[in-house]
């Protein structure tokens, strides 16, 4: 525990953080997994003007834990912008008839772009991970990856060796690592790499969120469709209104939207949906995948995106 005001309960680990922004520290990744084990929710509690860094948000909701967000001596669900009040045991949601605020009204494509691949690899020893992230974090900032570890801030400069190295030591268990990329602030790239043996090989996933839409090139993305069309399993690249160089805002937004999908290196041989929504080519043969703009079509983003998910035969996100 870090700090006086931190609280233990029979149904949660509530933890305070005075600070601008709040990352996935390992004191705070260890009480994760210590309240995941005993069955407690994690609630991780900072200032209205806070903001905490996509490696943290994915951790919580992986953990099921939730950001609590206090202004003055009112609470809020940091992602929602519910109103909480402390119930003796943990935060909770208040009385329904209390407002929750004004509904968001984000502009459609403002915010932050989110990329999400999947690469499927054999087992063998000449397997080397990090192509993906390498790829997608020079498509956003246009250079490497800066470095990564356990938590943040990360301990390791960008090396591919090392970092597969790493992961071979931990195996068969998963592996999850934060990842930094580009510069300072809007410009900054944040995500999570998570590894895992599954039957097929090793699955390598990637959850990259960076700087605004409206700064990256679109031709750099979809030169990244280009890029791993051969390799991935699949893309999606989606515009969050609440994210801006991989931190989040606790201002109530709309959730992202879907902006491009690339569907890749399955098991089946990849046809166009082009019932759901027209794509694009990419490859021949059994690397043959096909990428999908989403941002132009006559359908709302979210239901060409199942749509074509379901075509493939792919978990639609939620």
């Amino acid at each position: 525990m870090n700090g006086a005001t931190d609280t233990i309960t029979d149904r949660a680990v509530v933890l305070h953080q005075d600070r601008a922004v709040v990352g996935l520290a390992p004191w705070l990744a260890e009480a994760a997994v210590d309240a995941v084990r005993h069955g407690l929710l994690l609630q991780v509690v900072t200032p209205a003007d806070g903001v905490i860094t996509y490696p943290l948000e994915m951790m919580l909701a992986q953990a099921q834990g939730q950001w609590v967000v206090r202004a003055g001596d009112r609470y809020r669900d940091g992602l929602t912008g519910l109103p909480l009040h402390w119930d003796g045991h943990r935060f909770a949601g208040t009385d329904a008839s209390q407002p929750a605020g004004s509904p968001p009204d984000d502009a459609p494509w403002t915010g932050g772009l989110e990329i999400q691949i999947v690469t499927l690899h054999p087992a063998t020893e000449a397997l080397r991970l990090g192509a993906s992230t390498e790829a997608a974090v020079r498509a956003l900032t246009g250079g490497d990856p800066a470095g990564w570890g356990v938590a943040e801030p990360v301990t390791e400069p960008w090396s591919r060796p090392e970092l597969t190295a790493f992961c071979r030591t931990r195996a068969p268990a998963p592996t999850s690592l934060s990842i930094v990329g580009g510069g300072e602030h809007a410009s900054a790239t944040l995500g999570v790499l998570t590894v895992e043996r599954v039957d097929v090989g090793i699955r390598e996933q990637l959850r990259l969120a960076g700087p605004p839409l409206s700064t990256v090139d679109e031709t750099a993305v979809e030169g990244l469709a280009e890029k791993l069309a051969g390799t991935a399993r699949s893309m999606i690249v989606t515009v969050h209104p609440g994210r801006s160089g991989g931190l989040r805002s606790s201002t109530p937004s709309m959730p992202a939207l879907p902006w491009g999908i690339l569907v890749g290196h399955q098991e089946n041989p990849v046809e166009s949906a082009h019932d759901v929504v027209m794509g694009r080519p990419l490859g021949r043969g059994a690397r043959r995948a096909w990428w999908y703009r989403l941002d132009g079509g006559p359908g709302a983003p979210y239901e060409t995106l199942g749509a074509v998910m379901r075509r493939y035969g792919l978990n639609v996100p939620r």
